[in-house]
């Protein structure tokens, strides 16, 4: 009977053992499904229609996925290597890149660990920075370099100027492209609070999304879990959704109720938000003032989106599987753009 019990335990170890090696199998056989660079926590997004370009925020570079292919290719930066350099390619260094958007060849970057703006041309990787100085932190409005700003996450742009969600500094920020002079348009820089009014009297409270079109700048007011706009010919702040009471709300806009709201886009018909810790993505009926859920997914979102030129689809990072998906903006219904096959 010892025996036979014995060879009982054995049978029963040999077939847990068993279990564990198909699981492992099985995981190794899905790594390996994956062939080529890879994303660690994507972060910012913009797309010209034939690439996505991804800040690759724990890699310290900038990447771009073919729309078609889906391959992916480093445009600047050096894999895990950190600093603030300009230079051509992976001469240049990023540290924790973040916020994107494109103007003609022109990538623009929130580089938020050092606390400045980055442009990137797209065609040779030349990276130069174009306002504040990396590792130095501050709020100064000035020209260029002379600027100062606080961990910035995200930025947008009119074609006209860059507009900035000055995260650290719980400010927005607007530099003109001709000349790369900053001024603050909504926020006291360093006073956190929910005010409206005039760039002199708002107040915000670190936001982590912008969005704009023709007629204003929209926010993604994180801390005061608000969405804001700022109307571009007064400057005048004003809260178009939200209660500010932390919740998952659709319904009228002024009723409704986000958690953490991040990254934000719009095609000047519909803004898209990206309602981190409700794992949602929401859609405002700009006209109807209406928001409503687009879809809902399992990871972590809020870094980043992009939209097609039409409108039709939007990018988004998911940083719980490191990839990037697109979603149709009318269904609702989404896949993933990278890494392939996933």
């Amino acid at each position: 009977m010892r025996v036979l019990a014995n060879f009982k335990v054995i049978l029963a170890t040999a077939a847990i053992l068993a279990v564990g090696a198909s699981a492992i199998a099985q995981e190794l056989q899905g790594l390996q499904a994956q062939s080529g660079p890879r994303l660690d926590f994507p972060a910012g997004l913009a797309t010209d229609g034939r690439a996505v370009y991804v800040a690759n925020s724990r890699n310290n570079t900038v990447e771009a996925i073919d729309a078609t292919t889906r391959s992916l290719r480093i445009v600047a930066g050096k894999l895990f290597q950190e600093g603030s350099n300009d230079g051509v390619g992976e001469a240049a260094r990023f540290n924790s890149p973040d916020g994107m958007t494109i103007n003609g060849q022109d990538l623009y970057l929130c580089d938020t660990n050092n606390s400045d703006i980055r442009k990137i041309n797209t065609g040779s990787g030349a990276v130069t920075t174009v306002a504040g100085t990396a590792n130095i932190g501050g709020t100064e409005d000035a020209t260029g370099s002379a600027a100062h700003f606080n961990n910035p996450t995200q930025i947008a742009t009119d074609g006209t100027s860059l507009y900035v969600a000055d995260s650290g500094n719980s400010a927005i920020r607007r530099i003109t492209l001709a000349d790369f002079k900053v001024m603050t348009v909504g926020g006291q820089a360093g006073t956190a609070g929910k005010t409206e009014g005039g760039p002199k009297k708002s107040l915000f409270s670190g936001p982590r999304g912008v969005a704009v079109d023709k007629k204003a700048i929209y926010v993604a007011d994180t801390g005061n879990d608000v969405i804001r706009k700022i109307d571009i010919s007064s400057l005048e702040t004003s809260t178009i959704a939200g209660t500010g009471e932390e919740g998952d709300k659709d319904g009228p806009a002024l009723q409704a109720q986000f958690n953490n709201p991040g990254a934000i886009c719009t095609d000047g018909s519909f803004l898209y938000i990206l309602d981190a810790d409700n794992h949602a993505i929401r859609k405002m009926d700009l006209n109807a003032n209406t928001v409503t859920k687009l879809t809902l997914v399992n990871g972590h979102i809020g870094s980043g989106c992009a939209l097609t030129s039409d409108g039709k689809q939007l990018y988004f990072s998911d940083t719980t599987e490191n990839a990037v998906e697109v979603v149709d903006t009318t269904s609702g219904n989404f896949t993933t753009l990278y890494p392939p096959g996933q």
